[in-house]
C-alpha cells in the first residue's frame, strides 16, 4: 500500500514550522510590547505554550497552559498565565496570525489535471462566534434572538492547493455582499466560488476585469438580458424548455450599468428534491413574516448557476460537480468550531477572548498546512479522501512532542513530524463511499478527471 509521503518534502515543511517557532519572534513581541523585560515566559514560549497547549487540549484551562508551561520548564502559575493576557497579548497574538497565514502555504495541488486548468479555486464564506456582551461596541451581533456581539469570520479557501488564503473578523452583523475584500487575493486565471449571501453584480465584475471566473448561483430577480440586450423573462423560458440541462449565453444586470457577459447554466431538478427545496423556503419565509410569489417558488424547481468560465474550462456537465466544492468550507467551519475549540472560547473579557482566538487560529493554520499536500492518496489508495478530523486528533497525540522538539535540535522535530505524518497516512483517511461518494470521488470520477 503505497503513499504520497513522496511528494511531501520533510525538511523543507519542518523547516517553516521551525523558522515560525524561533527566537525570531522576541522581535514581533517586543514591537506589540508584548516582552518588556526579561522573563523565561518570554514571546516565543508563549506563542509555543499557546498554540500547542490547545492543539493537545481545545478547552484547556489556564491551569493546563502553565502545566504545559512546566513541560517547557518554565514555571508559572494559573494567576501568571492571566496576568499575561492584556492588550498587548492581543497584539502580539493577532500578529503572529497574520504570519502564519503568510507562511504556512502548500504549493502541492491536488492531482486532478482539469482543475489545475485554473490557476487557483478560491472559496468565500464566513462564520459567526458568538462573543461576550461586553463586546457589542466592538463587534455588534445581528440583534433579534442572536447574541448582542458576535464576530464574523471571513474565509477565502484556495480549494487547488489546500491554503487559507485569506481570514478577516469583522462584526457579526456585517453583511457578507459588503464584503470585497477577497478581490484582493483573486489571481488572473483563477475560479472563484461564493454562495448567494455574496452576489455582488460590482464583484462579479471586479473578478471579470482581473482575468478570472466566478461561479455562483443565480440571485432572483437579477436581470437576464440576451446577448443582443433584450431582457430574458426566466419563468417563460424554463417553461418552454423539455431538456433536464440547459445553457444560455447571456448579460448580467442591469443594461446601463453592467451588461456581464457569463453562461447561464440551468440543471431540472426531481420533483421531489424541488418540493422539499420548496417546503423549507417557506418554512423559513413564515418565520419571517414573509410572502412568496409564484414565480419564485417555481424557479426552486431548478438549480441555476453563472459563470464566465469558457466551456474550454469549465463544461456544463462539470458546473454543478464544481459548485459542489464549495461545500468543503462547511467542513472547515466544523473543524474549527468543534474539533479546534473555537467554540469553547468562553465568555470571559475582551483580552482572553481574542489572545485566544487568534492563538487557536494560529494552530488551526497549522493543521490546515499539514493536511494541505496529504488530501488525496496515491494509487493504493485511491478513492479515499484526507479527514481533516482525523488529522486534528493524530496531531493532538502528538502536540506535546512537537512542542518539546521544538527546544532541541531541528533533527529532533523532524523525527517527531515524520511519526505525525506516517500516522495521518494509515489513519487519517476516510473510508471510500460507494453510494455517496466525497467531492474528491465525485470530482475525480467525473469527466474532470
Amino acid at each position: 500500500m503505497k503513499s504520497n509521503t513522496k511528494k511531501l518534502d520533510l525538511q523543507s515543511i519542518g523547516k517553516k514550522i521551525t523558522e515560525f517557532f524561533s527566537p525570531s519572534v522576541e522581535i514581533i513581541a517586543r514591537q506589540t510590547k508584548f516582552v518588556q523585560r526579561n522573563s523565561p515566559l518570554n514571546g516565543l514560549n508563549y506563542l509555543k505554550i499557546g498554540v500547542f497547549g490547545f492543539l493537545e487540549n481545545p478547552g484547556a484551562s489556564l491551569n493546563d497552559l502553565a502545566q504545559v508551561s512546566l513541560d517547557l520548564g518554565i514555571k508559572v502559575t494559573p494567576q501568571g498565565m492571566d496576568e499575561r493576557i492584556n492588550p498587548f497579548s492581543v497584539a502580539f497574538m493577532r500578529s503572529m496570525f497574520h504570519q502564519a497565514i503568510e507562511v504556512f502555504k502548500s504549493q502541492i495541488p491536488l492531482a486532478l489535471p482539469a482543475l489545475q486548468l485554473f490557476t487557483a479555486i478560491n472559496i468565500v464564506d464566513s462564520t459567526v462566534k458568538e462573543l461576550p456582551d461586553s463586546m457589542v461596541t466592538e463587534y455588534p451581533g445581528c440583534g433579534g434572538n442572536g447574541p448582542m456581539a458576535s464576530m464574523k469570520i471571513q474565509l477565502v479557501f484556495e480549494f487547488l492547493r489546500g491554503n487559507l488564503k485569506q481570514v478577516a473578523l469583522q462584526a457579526g452583523r456585517a453583511a457578507d455582499h459588503a464584503y470585497q475584500d477577497y478581490l484582493m487575493v483573486v489571481e488572473q486565471g483563477s475560479l472563484n466560488l461564493m454562495d448567494l449571501g455574496y452576489f455582488c453584480l460590482d464583484a462579479f465584475r471586479e473578478i471579470a476585469n482581473k482575468g478570472a471566473y466566478f461561479l455562483s448561483r443565480y440571485l432572483y430577480p437579477t436581470a437576464l438580458l440576451t446577448p443582443e440586450g433584450k431582457r430574458i423573462d426566466l419563468v417563460s423560458l424554463l417553461q418552454q424548455q423539455t431538456a433536464e440541462t440547459i445553457e444560455h449565453s447571456i448579460l448580467l444586470g442591469n443594461p446601463t450599468h453592467y451588461r456581464l457577459p457569463c453562461r447561464l447554466v440551468i440543471l431540472h431538478l426531481p420533483l421531489a428534491v424541488a418540493e422539499e427545496r420548496r417546503r423549507k423556503t417557506k418554512a423559513r419565509a413564515a418565520k419571517r413574516g414573509e410572502t412568496l410569489t409564484a414565480k419564485y417558488l417555481f424557479l426552486l424547481g431548478w438549480t441555476i448557476f453563472l459563470t464566465n468560465a469558457p466551456v474550454t474550462l469549465l463544461s456544463l456537465e462539470q458546473v454543478a460537480c464544481l459548485y459542489r466544492v464549495r461545500w468543503q468550507i462547511e467542513l472547515i467551519f466544523k473543524l474549527w468550531k468543534s474539533y479546534c475549540g473555537l467554540k469553547h472560547i468562553a465568555h470571559w473579557r475582551r483580552e482572553r477572548v481574542l489572545t485566544e482566538l487568534y492563538t487557536k487560529m494560529i494552530g488551526i493554520i497549522l493543521i490546515h498546512f499539514l493536511v494541505a499536500p496529504l488530501r488525496i492518496p496515491d494509487e493504493g489508495w485511491s478513492g479515499r479522501e484526507i479527514s481533516t478530523i482525523q488529522v486534528r486528533k493524530v496531531v493532538a497525540r502528538y502536540a506535546s512532542r512537537l512542542n518539546q522538539s521544538l527546544s532541541d535540535d531541528e533533527s529532533d522535530f523532524i523525527i517527531v513530524l515524520r511519526r505525525v505524518i506516517d500516522q495521518i497516512v494509515r489513519f487519517g483517511f476516510k473510508q471510500k463511499r460507494r453510494k455517496n461518494p466525497n467531492v474528491c470521488q465525485r470530482l475525480a470520477s467525473s469527466s474532470l478527471a
